[in-house]
């Protein structure tokens, strides 16, 4: 991992993320600790005039020159949930991922995107060649585990003395739109539900904003309605801000309409 100046960046392509704080005896779902996907998660910072900042929660190199690279800073955080498939393939960031988080961090936000397979034993939930959930999974545990991860990656980055508190959000692409938008708690300013119907309902507390994005053809539809996340709004008698695009795209990070409506979003819910 490394810290590279802008220059640096245009001629070599890096990955994520940061400094890791000491353990928490935070609490288990079943066998398994949370903690791991925070340590293992990435993050990106884009400094503009210092560079970029990229590489694993609990690269040593990155835990050591954080506090001198962010002293004094006070950036607005997301929390990224990726998806059923995971954050990563082949050892590299899966390409939506990648651009959605490079959106964001290049919008001036620090992006944190815990790895939820980092826990030992994670069960697989989806066959993404078939766009189908896997018979027999356990979906429920599974779900109960993201939310755990979402409640634990947004109090260990309370901790840390870089983070803007007050502008903290959650975005959530999949498996994590879902989770994103069933999330309860009142940590974050903001939510993003990118590719999710919220098929488990839509929890967030109704004073904190929602964005749901989705496309009419999505290939993980199989006859579902792909407005789910409208009408899950409206059963909740709340207020939701629902983009339904053309097209079939799971991922809309390509979109420059979808990019464009995630930026004016969470600018505007970002306290100044």
């Amino acid at each position: 991992m490394r810290i590279v100046s802008k220059a640096g960046f245009r001629a070599v392509f890096f990955m994520f993320v940061l400094l890791a704080p000491p353990v928490h005896a935070y609490d288990h779902l079943g066998e398994e600790s949370v903690h791991p996907t925070w340590e293992e998660g990435y993050i990106r910072i884009d400094l503009k005039e210092e560079g970029l900042i990229a590489g694993r929660m609990d690269d040593p190199i990155l835990r050591e020159a954080m506090p001198r690279l962010l002293e004094g800073r006070k950036l607005p955080t997301v929390i990224y949930a990726h998806g059923c498939s995971g954050l990563l393939r082949h050892g590299n960031i899966q390409g939506g991922h990648r651009r959605f988080i490079r959106l964001l961090a290049r919008a001036g936000y620090a992006v944190i995107a815990p790895d939820s397979f980092a826990r030992k034993g994670r069960p697989l939930s989806c066959d993404t060649r078939k766009k189908l959930g896997v018979p027999g999974a356990p979906h429920k545990r599974i779900n109960r585990m993201r939310q755990a991860e979402i409640r634990y990656a947004a109090m260990r980055a309370r901790e840390l003395p870089w983070v803007d508190r007050e502008n903290l959000l959650l975005f959530g692409h999949s498996q994590g739109g879902a989770n994103a938008a069933r999330y309860d708690g009142s940590e974050f300013r903001a939510h993003i539900v990118s590719g999710s119907i919220c098929w488990s309902g839509i929890r967030v507390p109704k004073h904190i904003p929602v964005l749901a994005i989705y496309s009419k053809r999505d290939p993980w539809l199989h006859g579902r309605d792909p407005r789910g996340c409208e009408v899950q709004a409206k059963k909740r008698k709340r207020l939701i801000e629902f983009h339904l695009f053309p097209g079939s795209a799971h991922n809309l990070s390509r979109n420059k309409l979808a990019r464009g409506l995630i930026l004016e979003f969470i600018r505007r819910h970002t306290k100044r």
